[in-house]
Parts: structure tokens; sequence; C-alpha cells
């Protein structure tokens, strides 16, 4: 079976900092339990978010696990 991988949704992470008036990265990655530099990379899409990084970024802004990650429509078809 082929492993899911998971993505920030588009923008949120840009839009949650902004919204929270968080005016820095580093602040932003400490709310989130993350490094900058993971943050960057995430932000970028040049990482997966880790279960951790989503979950950090759950609890920091009171949103659900859906709220915060997508997964591509192919990843999500079960083969029988």
């Amino acid at each position: 079976m082929k492993e899911m991988e998971a993505r920030m949704k588009p923008g949120l992470l840009d839009r949650l900092k902004r919204n929270a008036g968080i005016r820095s990265d580093e602040a932003f990655a400490a709310a989130i339990g993350s490094s900058r530099a993971t943050l960057d990379e995430v932000r970028r899409g040049s990482r997966s978010p880790s279960m951790g990084f989503a979950i950090g970024v759950c609890r920091a802004f009171g949103l659900g696990l859906g709220e915060v990650v997508e997964f591509d429509r192919d990843d999500l078809k079960v083969s029988a």
C-alpha cells in the first residue's frame, strides 16, 4: 500500500500567523512547537508536515486535523 503524504492547506500557515498578529517566523514556529527551519521547509512544500507539526498547528490555533492538512485524492484510493 502506498504511503499517504499530507501537506498543509495552501496559505494556511501565513493566514494563521497574520490573523494571530505574530510578526516573526521564529515566534510562529515556537507557538506551534517547531523550528523556524522546519516551518520554512513545510511552507515551501519541500518537506511534508510531520504528525507532530500538524498537531502543533491544531493545538496552537484550536483547529481540527482536517482543517490543517490535505491529501492527494489518488493517495486516498483503496485497491482491492
